[in-house]
């Protein structure tokens, strides 16, 4: 009989209360607490439930509040309460489903483009760019000076323009890298704070032959053959992002400081 009481919405305490009060009638809280061996304010609590709940009818006597049991017919007033109210919590789940399904698919999107080139590889830092300046400015890359493509003296002047816009676009940068004998950045390859700028040494133990630019949800990953042909692969997806941002992050914490 509890199990069923439970069922329709009333507690374990509340159940054994409504039994006691259909089997001795009329009785104090204070009395049922003692028949039930009950602590008084857990008994008075439910008491109160119960009244709220309409299974109990208050009667003022000279020797105190009374209660008797209501007709147990108004248990099935509570089920019907009960299941009209699970029918409307799975409409609201329903609701809330299909809401964050759709939110869900609405949110992945993926955006990937493969380019080769000398262009491709500014192009692809001009979309870091757009991102780290519509999100949280900054910037993270991986690379080493010694890939061919900083040997091109134009682009090694672009990327030198690039900078400039960059910390105008108040734009930070942490970059992880190994320098190799280069010194091709020489200008720009310091840690003042008006460059916006910190660099970290690239662990020994890294073998990578790819350049990594990350910001915003826009991740670039920079590539090239033995040829030189130049490979920069752009993809815009949030939670490769995610993932790609938290190996840098791995990395940067590892890595010494540039000084």
């Amino acid at each position: 009989m509890n199990t069923i009481l439970e069922q329709v919405g009333l507690t374990h305490n509340e159940s054994k209360i409504y039994l006691t009060f259909l089997k001795h009638k009329e009785k104090t809280a204070a009395e049922v607490s003692r028949i039930l061996s009950m602590d008084k304010s857990s008994c008075y609590r439910a008491v109160e439930s119960l009244v709220a709940k309409g299974l109990l009818i208050t009667i003022p006597r000279r020797r105190g509040t009374t209660h008797s049991s209501a007709s147990p017919e108004i248990l099935k007033e509570l089920m019907i309460a009960k299941r009209n109210d699970v029918k409307a919590r799975e409409e609201q789940l329903d609701g809330f489903i299909a809401k964050w399904v759709k939110d869900a698919k609405d949110s992945r999107s993926t955006f990937i483009k493969v380019e080769t080139g000398i262009q491709a590889i500014r192009d692809g830092m001009e979309r870091n760019l757009e991102a780290a300046i519509a999100s949280n400015k900054v910037i993270k890359e991986q690379y080493r000076l010694s890939f061919p493509y900083f040997k091109d003296r134009d682009h090694a002047a672009w990327v030198n323009e690039f900078a400039k816009r960059r910390i105008k676009a108040g734009v930070s940068i942490r970059q992880i890298v190994d320098f190799a004998g280069s010194t091709a950045f020489a200008p720009i390859m310091k840690t003042n704070k008006a460059l916006l700028k910190e660099i970290r040494l690239m662990p020994k133990e890294m073998k990578t032959l790819h350049g990594l630019r990350l910001s915003g949800d826009v991740v670039n990953i920079i590539s090239f053959d033995e040829k030189e042909n130049y490979i920069d692969i752009t993809i815009k997806d949030k939670y490769v992002a995610l993932f790609m941002n938290s190996m840098f992050d791995f990395v940067w914490e590892r890595s010494e400081k540039y000084l």
